[in-house]
C-alpha cells in the first residue's frame, strides 16, 4: 500500500469511508493529504478492510501495521481437509507473520512435508522423536515461541488429545507444552462433530480459552451432508488476523462484570401433534454476537429456538421451542445489563376454528378432510416490549427489525414504540439473509441511522460489541453522543 490515499480509494473513496466510520468527509480528505490515519480510528479502517472481498487488508497488515513480529504456529492435523491448509499458509505468507508449521503423520497421508516447507520456505516438523529437532527441544521452542497456535484442520482425535491432556506426537505435546493463545478449526464428519464425546471434549477446550472456528454446513467427502466442513481459507485467515489484532485486556476484561441476555433463532406454533408454523431464521447473527460478547469477558446467556446452526460453546445456552418458553426463560433470567432481542418469534399460535361443522380434536393429528379449513390468530406475547417496559428494565435494550419494505421507517417505529436504545434493522426480502454468513444491517438509534456495509455476520457482531463497549466505557453511553 503506497499511501493512505490508495487505501481510501480501494476501500470505495472519501465519502464511503466517511460514512462508515461516521465522520465528516473532510476528515478522510486531512488523513489523505497528510498520509496518515490516526490511531483511534486505525481499528475501525483495519475492521472496513477485513470485511472487502479484496485482498487490502493483507496489504495494509504488511506494510502499516506494527505487529510485525507475531509469531504463529500452524498445526495441520489429518483428514481430506488438510489440503486447505495449503491456502491458509499463502494467505499468511502475505503478512509479516513469522510461521512455524507442524504436520501430523496422519496429514502426511493427504500432503507431503517437501510442499509445505517449499510454500513457507522454511523447515516444517513432523517428528517427536527426531534427533535432529530434539537435540534443541523443539517441542519446547515451538510452545514458547508462538503468540497463537492455529489448528487448521483439528480432527476430533487432536481435540480429544487436547482435551485429556495426552502428549504422544510433537503436535500434542507442543500443545499442551504452549501458554500461547489456541485456534482451532475442526474439521471431520457430521455424526463425529455432533457426538456427545466430541462436544463434552469441545466444552473442555473452550472452558480452558480455547477459540473454535466453527465447521461449516455442506456435503463431506465421505459421501455425507452435514456439519464439520472445514471454512474456506480466507475466513480462517480472517479470524487469526482479527485475534492477533485483538489486544487480550480488550478482548477478556472491558465486558467483565457485564450480564448480557440473547433470544436467537426462530420458535415454532403447534397446531397440532406434528404440524407447526415458524420461520427460516437461521440464528447465526445472534450466535456470533453472543459468542464475541462471552469471548470479550460478558456473561451471556444464549437463549434460542430450533435451528440447524451448531450451538456456541463458550457460554450458557437455554434451548426453548415456542414463543412462550421464550417468553418465560428470557423474563424469568433478569435482571440483566444488556437484552438483545434477535429472535425471530412468531407473532401468532394459529387454531383451526371449530364450530357446528367442524370438530377437531387438537391432541390428534387434524386429518385431512375435503372441507376447507379456517384458523383463527392467538397473538403471542411481546418479549421485546416486555422487557423494554418492565421493573427490571436493562441498562441496554437491543431489538432486531427483519423487513421486507419501508425497512428504516419501520425500524423506526419499532425503535419508538418499544421503548429500546438500539435497533439493527436489515433487509430480508430477497431471502438471501437467512441462513446466510453474510448481512448488511442499519443501525438505528434515537438520534442517528448507521448504514453498515455488507459484511460477514461475525464481522457484524464485532463491530455490534464495539458499540457496546463503547457505551460501558464511557458510562454516558454513546446514544447520548
Amino acid at each position: 500500500m503506497k499511501s493512505v490515499s490508495d487505501l481510501i480509494y480501494l476501500l470505495g473513496g472519501t465519502n464511503k469511508v466517511a460514512n462508515y466510520l461516521n465522520i465528516k468527509p473532510s476528515a478522510v480528505s486531512n488523513w489523505k493529504k497528510k498520509n496518515i490515519i490516526p490511531k483511534n480510528k486505525q481499528k475501525l479502517i483495519k475492521d472496513l478492510c477485513l470485511i472487502h472481498k479484496t485482498n487490502i487488508y493483507e496489504n495494509l497488515f504488511t506494510e502499516n501495521s506494527n505487529n510485525t513480529h507475531n509469531n504463529v504456529l500452524l498445526i495441520i492435523s489429518g483428514g481430506v481437509a488438510s489440503y486447505k491448509s495449503i491456502e491458509i499458509i499463502r494467505l499468511i505468507k502475505k503478512t509479516k507473520i513469522n510461521l512455524d508449521i507442524i504436520i501430523t503423520k496422519s496429514a502426511q497421508k493427504f500432503i507431503t512435508p517437501l510442499l509445505v516447507t517449499s510454500l513457507n520456505e522454511k523447515k516444517c516438523y513432523t517428528d517427536l522423536f527426531s534427533i535432529e529437532d530434539e537435540a534443541e527441544m523443539n517441542h519446547i521452542s515451538l510452545a514458547r515461541k508462538a503468540d497463537i497456535i492455529l489448528i487448521a484442520p483439528a480432527t476430533a482425535n487432536l481435540i480429544a488429545k487436547m482435551a485429556n491432556g495426552i502428549a504422544d506426537d510433537l503436535a500434542s505435546t507442543t500443545i499442551l507444552a504452549s501458554l500461547a493463545k489456541i485456534i482451532i478449526a475442526p474439521s471431520m464428519n457430521p455424526v463425529m462433530w455432533n457426538s456427545s464425546v466430541t462436544r463434552d471434549n469441545c466444552k473442555k477446550l473452550v472452558d480452558r480459552g480455547v477459540v473454535f472456528i466453527e465447521p461449516e454446513t455442506g456435503d463431506m467427502a465421505c459421501g455425507e451432508h452435514g456439519v464439520g466442513r472445514l471454512p474456506e481459507p480466507k475466513f480462517i485467515f480472517d479470524e487469526l488476523i482479527n485475534e492477533l489484532n485483538t489486544k487480550k485486556e480488550f478482548k477478556n476484561n472491558r465486558l467483565k462484570d457485564i450480564t448480557v441476555i440473547i433470544t436467537a433463532g426462530p420458535t415454532e406454533e403447534d397446531i397440532d401433534p406434528v404440524r407447526f408454523v415458524s420461520n427460516k431464521s437461521s440464528g447465526k447473527q445472534a450466535y456470533a454476537i453472543a459468542s464475541e460478547l462471552s469471548d470479550r469477558g460478558a456473561d451471556v446467556t444464549l437463549i434460542t429456538g430450533p435451528t440447524r446452526t451448531s450451538l456456541p460453546l463458550n457460554l450458557k445456552v437455554i434451548e426453548v421451542r415456542t414463543a412462550d418458553e421464550m417468553y418465560q426463560t428470557t423474563m424469568s433470567n433478569l435482571p440483566a445489563d444488556v437484552v438483545i432481542c434477535a429472535a425471530a418469534v412468531a407473532d401468532w399460535k394459529l387454531t383451526p376454528n371449530i364450530d357446528e361443522s367442524n370438530y377437531f380434536d387438537l391432541k390428534n393429528k387434524i386429518k385431512k378432510t375435503e372441507k376447507s379449513i379456517s384458523f383463527k390468530t392467538i397473538q403471542n406475547p411481546d418479549i421485546l416490549l416486555s422487557v423494554s417496559k418492565g421493573k427490571l428494565k436493562p441498562k441496554l435494550t437491543i431489538g432486531f427489525a427483519a423487513e421486507t419494505k419501508d425497512l428504516i421507517k419501520n425500524a423506526k417505529e419499532k425503535l419508538i414504540t418499544k421503548d429500546v436504545d438500539l435497533i439493527i434493522a436489515n433487509d430480508v426480502s430477497n431471502n438471501k439473509v437467512f441462513g446466510s454468513d453474510f448481512n448488511k444491517v442499519y443501525i438505528i438509534d434515537k438520534y442517528k441511522c448507521e448504514e453498515w456495509v455488507k459484511q460477514s455476520k461475525k464481522s457484524v457482531a464485532i463491530n455490534l460489541a464495539n458499540k457496546i463497549n463503547e457505551y460501558f466505557t464511557l458510562k454516558s453511553g454513546f446514544l447520548n453522543k
